[in-house]
């Protein structure tokens, strides 16, 4: 689908008064009762897929872990975490308010860079299923776009009480904790939501100004809070207490006057959360009557949130007649030249964000194409994955590149401490080098690199059909992504290894056991997508517990690989002669590391080979 039929689609829909209109006189629901009627359905249906899925042994034991996680959590939310100091609740509401600022600009920076497909021009998401039956519906656009949004809410709902069981110790009220909680973060999607509307009707030379006076802001804020912490940071500390300042200074940041301003809908549910009153409030409401301070920041949240669905459904509107006019202004450009063919239009209409591309970049194009025949890639049984692969890359190497630079940055920073700083602790240094490493790989090269069997949900039929045995497509999938983790371990490897003085024994098993960590990580991931499917872009309370499970699995992986490490050498060095301890423990220790990232891949295949796209693809 082109980016002008889908923006013509969208007008045809978001102004469908005459529609609606004439829908008043008829027999036709109201499209409030409409998707209330449709997601009593959704829910109906997927209460009855949930027990029919505990028949099935492999979906009774991800039900059963997902409520084990559940009932642990909030166990150790109410032993072990009750035993920790009290956090201030007035530094408490600005991390809540000026947190979730941050985490909007970060949004907006990540928003603006990557690239929307052709057919997916809007940041609102749909379903093929959704877009027949609510797009193609009498319905109102600005419906869509709020229905959109109501989808989130039981996630919301989750996440609200996976944070209050962390920081109940902190308000005097848990009630009014959870209800400003949920109210915050309804409001940073209502936020999110806004910026991605207002990315979206921007053009290509708008957003080329916008990107770079980004990166100049992004880097402009990182040295400062950089050097904050260098000047900030104790003198003789250890990284963890660096660590400790920088992130003091980032809170610092938030809870700034700029920050705290540009969080102003956030204000009510924030201090609805610790209890706290609010100005105006305070001026009118006695300090004392704390209830009747709680109503009425309930009160003005919920007008904050209508406030901002009404900006959002006037800017979606807005995006929408700006796109439009934009591409009937590079369609009546096209027809201006005399030169221009039809086969040069839809080709240039076909590229995303309505490109326009010339003549000479499209037979650029189709040279390129031509040159695919003669790729050395293309002459190996696996060589048409990997070079798919690669050609994803090429489209998001941005973000790619700044998604691995910034925890580069991060991990090599105690190195760079100045003398009266971290310098002479090279033990410590190394530790929180190897640590953000292990970290970032574990981490965040899996959602930075999701160009594997999770992307491809939709077209498992089409991988299924390619004539490769099951051990060779998992090796496609997995070859280009663990790939990119691995140079970027061995890259920050380097680097720091030419900055402090290590053994170069350490440095070259770090070098062959920070792969296995890699092909472990994208091998349990892509198994447990194929054990249970779901699109990459979902939210619901299940993607919330797959995502608290899948994080705890990784914590332990690097809470226990030290210990086995340490428990191995001591081993060595009690059993074995002196000469032979350092290749004993050197040799044993990286097969012991390969090989459970080997059987973590057999499982990959394993699971590659059950997979049925008939049975385990997910509906819409």
């Amino acid at each position: 689908m082109s980016t002008a039929y889908s923006s013509s689609l969208e007008k045809s829909v978001s102004t469908p008064r005459s529609l609606a209109g004439s829908a008043e006189g008829s027999t036709w629901k109201h499209p409030l009762e409409t998707i209330w009627h449709l997601e009593v359905i959704r829910v109906t249906y997927r209460l009855q897929r949930f027990w029919n899925r505990l028949r099935s042994p492999r979906q009774a034991v991800a039900s059963i872990l997902a409520i084990a996680f559940v009932l642990l959590y909030v166990l150790a939310g109410f032993t072990i975490l009750s035993r920790r100091e009290v956090v201030d609740p007035s530094r408490l509401q600005l991390w809540l308010s000026g947190g979730m600022v941050l985490y909007t600009i970060y949004h907006s920076i990540k928003y603006l860079w990557s690239t929307r497909p052709a057919d997916a021009p809007t940041c609102v998401v749909t379903t093929p299923a959704m877009a027949l039956w609510i797009g193609g519906g009498p319905m109102p656009r600005r419906f869509v776009v709020l229905h959109d949004i109501a989808r989130v809410v039981p996630a919301t709902l989750m996440k609200s009480m996976l944070l209050c069981v962390v920081i109940w110790r902190d308000v005097p009220n848990v009630f009014c904790l959870w209800l400003g909680v949920f109210l915050a973060l309804f409001t940073l999607e209502w936020m999110r939501r806004i910026v991605s509307h207002v990315i979206d009707a921007m053009n290509r030379r708008e957003k080329k100004t916008l990107r770079a006076a980004s990166l100049v802001i992004a880097l402009a804020l990182v040295v400062a809070l950089g050097l904050q912490t260098i000047n900030n940071a104790p003198p003789g500390g250890d990284p963890a207490m660096y660590m400790a300042t920088a992130i003091g200074e980032v809170a610092m940041f938030a809870s700034g006057d700029a920050v705290q301003c540009l969080a102003l809908p956030l204000q009510p549910a924030s201090h609805l959360a610790v209890s706290e009153p609010m100005w105006p409030w305070t001026t009118i409401i006695p300090a004392g009557l704390i209830p009747l301070h709680g109503a009425v920041l309930l009160l003005t949240s919920l007008v904050a949130i209508a406030l901002l669905g009404y900006v959002l459904i006037r800017l979606d509107d807005w995006a929408i007649e700006r796109r439009h006019n934009d591409e009937q202004t590079q369609l009546r450009n096209w027809n201006a030249k005399p030169e221009s063919s039809g086969d040069e239009l839809r080709a240039a209409l076909a590229q995303p964000n309505g490109a326009i591309a010339d003549t000479a970049s499209i037979a650029e194009t189709r040279s390129q194409s031509r040159s695919q025949k003669h790729n050395p890639l293309m002459r190996w049984p696996v060589g048409a994955i990997v070079t798919r692969q690669l050609h994803c890359i090429r489209r998001y190497q941005v973000n790619v590149i700044v998604s691995f630079a910034i925890p580069m940055a991060v991990s090599l920073s105690p190195l760079l401490m100045p003398s009266n700083g971290l310098a002479g602790q090279v033990a410590k240094q190394w530790i929180f080098v190897i640590g953000g490493i292990a970290l970032s790989s574990l981490l965040l090269a899996p959602p930075a690199l999701q160009i594997d069997f999770r992307r491809d949900l939709k077209r498992m039929c089409l991988l299924r059909s390619f004539p490769l045995t099951s051990t060779e497509m998992c090796a496609g999938m997995l070859s280009v992504p663990v790939a990119i983790t691995i140079l970027f371990q061995w890259i920050t490897l380097a680097i720091a290894a030419i900055i402090a003085s290590v053994s170069l024994v350490q440095v070259g098993w770090l070098a062959l056991a920070f792969p296995a960590l890699a092909l472990l990580t994208f091998a349990v991931e892509n198994s447990l997508f194929l054990a249970f499917p779901h699109p990459i872009h979902e939210q619901g309370i299940a993607m919330v517990i797959r995502a608290k499970i899948t994080f705890l699995w990784k914590g332990i992986v690097l809470a226990f690989v030290p210990v086995l490490l340490f428990l191995w050498i001591t081993a060595c060095h009690q059993v074995l002669p002196a000469a032979v301890v350092i290749p004993v423990a050197f040799v044993g220790s990286l097969i012991g590391c390969w090989s459970v990232a080997l059987a973590a891949f057999a499982v990959l295949v394993r699971c590659w080979k059950r997979f049925d796209p008939a049975f385990d693809t997910p509906p819409d």
